[in-house]
């Protein structure tokens, strides 16, 4: 190239990786180096002294020319990229392809005017920036594609650039009919709140980024839509853009506008409630009040002064206990510490007083809210009074119903008593007038009409006993088909030929745990009332079987316990009762028998048997259609006894044993005396415990005491212990007509001691007497 005066030697110009000319102050080029030479296809001697539009005809770029006229004249240097001015020199890479190049001006040093170009090859550099480019625009456009909410970008005239499909579909346009359009299409240019906002991003201020805008965006229809807008701008090529995300609100907006009808509408129905409440307040007859949780009255309703008298000036600051009765203040601070402990409703009724000095019953519901407690009080004197006027009246009529079962019961004792005694009185008063008139034929007659009539008032004081569940009872471990079977030939002497007997017993029936004489009186008795329901004749069965009663089962009003039963169950084929009969079967003297038919104590002796036996009594009829009674026996799990004893009729005579009697009655103990001595006995006679214990802590050697249990002062079971602690050994026998300890001889008797129950049978009594000494 050229090497005018002044100028860098041309091998390192030509060395340099960049383009390089150098112009004149005519703009003719001055220096041309191989690079230039390369890529511009001119040589450097060609180029040289020429002006650009002669080296390149047709070449016409004015910010060039005006950039190397500013370096030339003024000194100034210029800057222009391939981003703003694509295709400044018709150059090419060394490969052919068209160059991509940036090009910078400044002027020359020295004292002659110069310009220096420079050319830098930024073809692979912008190549990579495009594709870097198309691949965020293409990421870009991804996400602008998919996105729910709608995407608008604009330039600084407000003309929509880019739309994505979620904006047409948001404003009803097609894909392309929103760019290019101006956003006043879809924002009022007058809307203030929209004019403020392209102000703002007109200004470089990001807008909705804490909280979002709100605009009303209208749609292609004309209908109005609802939008958030958060929008931001950016630069591009020294351009400004603006992008703006709106988001549809219009469901959040009809929520909204709901809420608001609604909290409207619950303002207006809280005031016609709080109305309502006032009302109720007014108006209700039930006492109202507020307190706070000491019991300090706040507020209170017209009720208490038509109710109680009290005017609200006087109850409000006031202890809600002073206007209760003093006998209900403790209930009255139970509820409220109640309630304040566990701030659950309480009810409670109180007596409150009244101004003029009387009280009410008050039923109270209390609730606590806050620090405040809301009390609501029913008046109910009206019902306590009903309520204890019924009760008195319900205690009339039980007294009236026990004064009359009592009427009932002394009249039947008095009259079945008055004709034993009867008996018994006549027949001594003519056996005195026989014995002192020395007529002893027939005495033996009115002997025996005397002991008959004794023996009768015997066996009803029992049945009283029995009825009464106050009768001793020997209980013992029962088979019961045995039983059953050993009262077979009794039963049958008892009812009669004319009845069949059939017995049904059950091989694997569970043993019981029973008196046996008095669980055969019970069945004779049953037995005797089916026979007279049976005045034709007709059939007996007797059934045995086991039963489990479980928590939920009852025999008829009687309660009973859970677990395993015997079951005894007597059946006829007699005329039957009727409901009403069945109610009042066990009832003492009530009989369906002619007068003098019957006492009516046999169902009152097997009810009061069984029930003192721990057991149940059920009776099942219908009128014409017979009678089953079902006798319900606890099971027993202990061994059997070996054998059913009965009464020996022999009587043994003793060898001069000695035995002391404690006996209050005279003529009881003269007759018991007299018999002991008869049988050879030596007898030592005490009218109470106060005689007794004397002969008992003395040497005097005992060999069995005989005491009644119901002695004056201590009891015969008490003088029993003292006994044995001074005659460990001494066997004691306990005679007894109404002991209520003695019911079950089990825990009442000790160890080798023995009961036995007024009035007694001298045979028996000697045979008892005759055992227990020879046990010894």
């Amino acid at each position: 190239m050229p090497r005018p005066d002044g100028l860098p030697i041309a091998s390192v110009l030509d060395a340099l990786d960049i383009g390089l000319i150098v112009f004149d102050g005519e703009v003719c080029v001055q220096a041309w180096n191989e690079w230039m030479v390369s890529a511009s296809g001119v040589a450097a001697d060609t180029a040289y002294g020429k002006r650009l539009d002669e080296i390149f005809p047709g070449l016409e770029v004015p910010r060039l020319s005006m950039a190397i006229e500013g370096a030339l004249e003024s000194g100034t240097s210029s800057i222009l990229t391939h981003s703003l001015h694509t295709g400044i020199f018709p150059l090419r890479t060394r490969s052919g392809r068209v160059m991509i190049h940036n090009v910078s001006i400044r002027p020359g040093d020295g004292e002659v005017a110069r310009c220096i170009v420079q050319i830098s090859d930024v073809t692979m550099a912008a190549e990579r920036e495009g594709v870097l480019r198309k691949r965020q625009n293409a990421r870009y456009d991804a996400v602008a594609e998919s996105a729910l909410d709608a995407i608008l970008t604009l330039d600084i005239d407000g003309k929509i650039r880019l739309a994505n499909p979620a904006a047409a579909k948001e404003f009803g346009y097609g894909p392309d009919e929103l760019i290019g359009q101006p956003i006043t299409l879809l924002f009022d240019k007058d809307d203030a709140t929209w004019k403020t906002a392209w102000a703002a991003l007109v200004d470089g201020a990001s807008l909705g980024l804490g909280r979002p805008i709100e605009l009303v965006a209208l749609r292609k229809n004309g209908s109005p839509s609802y939008l958030e807008m958060p929008a931001s701008a950016w630069k591009a090529d020294s351009r400004t853009f603006f992008t703006a995300i709106l988001r549809n609100v219009n469901e959040r907006r009809l929520a909204e506008e709901a809420l608001r009808r609604l909290n409207q509408t619950l303002e207006q129905r809280v005031e016609e409630r709080t109305a309502d409440r006032d009302r109720m307040w007014r108006l209700s007859t039930d006492v109202m009040l507020v307190a706070r949780l000491d019991g300090i009255i706040t507020a209170t309703n017209p009720a208490w002064t038509n109710l109680l008298g009290w005017e609200a000036a006087r109850l409000q600051g006031s202890q809600l206990r002073n206007f209760v009765v003093p006998d209900d203040q403790p209930k009255l601070d139970a509820g409220l510490d109640a309630l304040t402990k566990h701030a659950v409703p309480s009810f409670f009724e109180l007596r409150v007083r009244t101004r003029d000095g009387g009280s009410r019953w008050i039923a109270w519901s209390a609730v606590v809210e806050g620090d405040f407690l809301h009390a609501v009080g029913r008046d109910i004197t009206a019902e306590r009074e009903a309520s204890e006027a019924l009760r008195l009246a319900e205690e009339a009529l039980r007294h009236s119903q026990k004064m009359e079962a009592i009427g009932q019961l002394t009249g039947g004792i008095a009259h079945d008593f008055n004709n034993l005694l009867a008996g018994i009185i006549g027949s001594m008063d003519i056996l005195k007038r026989r014995i002192a008139s020395k007529r002893y034929a027939e005495v033996d007659k009115f002997v025996d009409a005397a002991v008959s009539s004794a023996n009768r008032a015997a066996a009803l004081t029992h049945r009283l006993l029995a009825f009464a569940r106050h009768q001793p009872l020997d209980p013992r471990a029962l088979d019961v088909n045995r039983l059953v079977s050993g009262t077979e030939d009794l039963l049958r002497r008892s009812i009669g030929e004319q009845i069949e007997i059939r017995l049904q017993l059950n091989a694997d029936v569970w043993p019981i745990l029973a008196d046996a004489n008095q669980l055969e009186n019970a069945l004779l008795n049953l037995s005797i009332n089916s026979r007279d329901a049976m005045p034709s004749g007709g059939r007996l069965l007797i059934e045995t079987a086991n039963a489990h009663l479980a928590k939920t089962d009852r025999l008829g009003p009687s309660e009973m316990e859970p677990g395993d039963y015997t079951v005894i169950c007597v059946t006829d084929s007699g005329t039957g009762m009727s409901q009403d009969t069945i109610v009042k079967a066990f009832d003492p003297f009530f009989t369906t028998k002619p007068i003098g038919a019957g006492t009516g104590l046999g169902l009152s002796m097997v009810y009061g048997f069984v029930k003192q036996s721990h057991g149940h009594v059920r009776i099942e009829s219908e009128i014409g259609k017979g009678t089953t009674v079902k006798l319900y026996l606890p099971r027993h799990r202990g061994v059997l006894s070996d054998e059913i004893v009965h009464d020996s009729v022999e009587l043994p005579h003793g060898s001069g044993e000695r035995v002391l009697l404690v006996e209050d009655d005279p003529s009881v103990r003269l007759l018991v005396a007299e018999l002991l001595r008869e049988l050879g006995y030596t007898c030592v006679e005490a009218g109470d415990s106060t005689e007794a214990l004397p002969i008992l802590t003395s040497k005097t050697h005992l060999d069995l005491m005989i005491t009644d249990v119901g002695l004056p002062g201590m009891n015969g079971r008490q003088l029993a212990e003292i006994a044995r602690q001074h005659h460990p050994g001494l066997k004691i026998l306990l005679v007894t007509g109404y002991a209520e300890h003695a019911m079950v001889r089990t825990g009442f008797l000790g160890p080798d001691m023995e009961m036995v129950t007024k009035p007694f049978a001298v045979d028996a009594l000697a045979v008892k007497i005759r055992e227990m000494i020879a046990s010894s």
